[in-house]
């Protein structure tokens, strides 16, 4: 979907590659599917196509994740949340984490509840919500969905936090 919305934009692999500060082959196994970015690079990448990281993720999960989860909640039944800003930890790897810590406690679920419908390991989602793992983005789309939460406003939310962190 990130080839489709970069070539709909007319902007080449070497553009995003210069904005992203990556090399032109990791955007190239990327597009084609030999690699899975975490959920932060995924975002950088939207970002460089100047492409709504919301309706972005919001699509993707719609054609990749929604067709095979029937059973997650629809966009019409998200929850809305307000989120808290992220302060600076020290030793954090991604804000994603603390972030999708905000959404599930604002929907009273718990970790394991979250793990267990996004199909994805209890301690892993421990150590995401502390910040010491970034997940890929399909997993990072499956928790978000999983806390039924909007998708839109969460990564809406982490494009605004991750814009407002010093830069390195």
């Amino acid at each position: 979907m990130f080839r489709r919305e970069r070539e709909q934009k007319k902007i080449s692999q070497w553009t995003v590659s210069v904005r992203l500060q990556h090399h032109t082959r990791n955007i190239q196994r990327i597009e084609g599917g030999l690699r899975q970015p975490g959920v932060l690079l995924a975002l950088r990448m939207v970002v460089a196509v100047d492409a709504e990281p919301g309706d972005f993720f919001e699509t993707l999960f719609e054609e990749s994740v929604g067709e095979a989860c029937d059973e997650v909640l629809s966009p019409p039944q998200r929850v809305s949340v307000t989120y808290q800003p992220l302060g600076a930890v020290e030793g954090l790897k991604s804000i994603f984490g603390p972030l999708l810590a905000q959404a599930r406690l604002a929907v009273g679920m718990s970790q394991t509840a979250m793990a267990k419908s996004a199909g994805y390991n209890l301690r892993n989602v421990n150590a995401v919500e502390k910040g010491q793992q970034e997940p890929g983005v399909m997993s990072a789309l499956a928790l978000v969905a999983a806390t039924g939460v909007d998708i839109r406003e969460f990564f809406d939310q982490l494009h605004h936090a991750s814009a407002a962190l010093p830069k390195e």
